[in-house]
């Protein structure tokens, strides 16, 4: 009897040795999960512009948003003056998944998802207020989800589209007040079709040059002008060898907010959720910064002696640069050059 009872005790001994064990495992898998989620996630914010530059400000306010709605286990470093390579190499940094963020011209972006070259035709827009007004409501929407489709086929996964600044005209040589003060004005244009042809249109002659030359070409009257953001010529000190700016909205200097399609999808679905609910921080800094910084330029130029001009009238550059439009809409889906002509007739 006494062996029996002894059995029993070592028995239940055995089983209550046991569940503790089994109870000491589940505890250590259920810290080791805690452990590993709190594990700070780094990711790469690159951009090809100085740390004024939009792009750097709205990575930051989207960092701020990241850590603390992550509460400091997802991190967002950023990476500025092409630390990261060029435009177009930081977006194929993303679409390997090397690179996991990046701020960029529409005008590159374009060249990836072509849905988003809507917003590089000329006088898509009409100014800032109608950039916004068209990239916060419903036709702005229908563009950023048909980026969105079109992206995610190539690897990215865009964010967001905001920026309402513009790349407007400098020169040395007359104010433009009416469509005939182009006729003649060598301008320097990038090396984009869409800005050649847009300005050649308008009558001018474009002039493709690298931008580290502009500066003497402009003085030594290589070019009669240049086109760019009003915080580029500012910056560039351009108004010390031209005279006159038209505030004409001839082509978008916003900007794209793209991410690694890679990258997100290894996230955890908290670490998603942030970073969706960060991008309008992104958004609304990218806003706000482009309309200060154009706007400080501008004032601080016309101090400087530079004479301003401001078109209220856009109907005759609108409709001098239709046939622009209209070539490079000739192979677009149908659904696309519907949403071009609500966008122009949007007041």
């Amino acid at each position: 009897m006494m062996e029996l009872k002894t059995n029993r005790f070592k028995k239940e001994e055995w089983l209550m040795r046991k569940g503790c064990l089994v109870m000491l495992v589940v505890g250590l898998i259920t810290v080791f999960a805690s452990f590993a989620f709190a594990q700070k996630v780094t990711l790469r914010y690159g951009h090809a512009n100085a740390v004024t530059y939009p792009y750097h400000i709205a990575g930051l306010a989207f960092a701020k948003a990241v850590e603390e709605k992550s509460k400091g286990t997802l991190e967002v470093k950023i990476f500025p003056l092409g630390q990261l390579g060029g435009e177009r190499d930081i977006t194929e940094g993303l679409q390997l998944g090397t690179i996991d963020l990046q701020g960029t011209s529409l005008g590159v972006t374009g060249t990836f998802i072509k849905v988003l070259n809507i917003y590089n035709l000329p006088f898509i827009f009409k100014g800032p207020e109608h950039f916004m007004k068209v990239t916060h409501g419903s036709l702005g929407q229908w563009v950023l989800n048909e980026v969105i489709k079109e992206g995610e086929k190539v690897n990215l996964k865009p964010l967001s589209i905001a920026g309402p600044a513009f790349r407007v005209p400098m020169n040395n040589v007359r104010p433009i007040t009416k469509l005939e003060d182009f006729k003649g004005l060598k301008i320097r244009t990038m090396e984009v079709p869409l800005h050649k042809d847009a300005y050649r249109a308008l009558g001018a002659s474009p002039v493709p040059l690298p931008f580290g030359e502009l500066y003497t070409a402009l003085k030594t009257g290589v070019v009669d002008g240049n086109e760019n953001g009003p915080a580029t010529l500012e910056a560039m000190k351009f108004y010390e060898v031209q005279k006159y700016i038209t505030y004409l909205p001839i082509l978008s200097n916003g900007g794209a907010f793209l991410m690694s399609l890679k990258t997100f999808n290894k996230l955890s679905p908290e670490h998603q959720k942030v970073i969706m609910e960060s991008v309008p921080a992104w958004t609304k800094a990218m806003d706000e910064e482009c309309l200060r910084q154009d706007k400080e330029a501008l004032t601080k130029m016309e101090a400087k002696g530079t004479k301003i001009n401001y078109i209220k009238d856009l109907k005759p550059y609108i409709d001098a640069t239709a046939p622009v439009r209209a070539e490079a809409m000739k192979t677009w889906p149908k659904e696309w050059v519907e949403v071009v002509e609500k966008i122009l007739k949007l007041e």
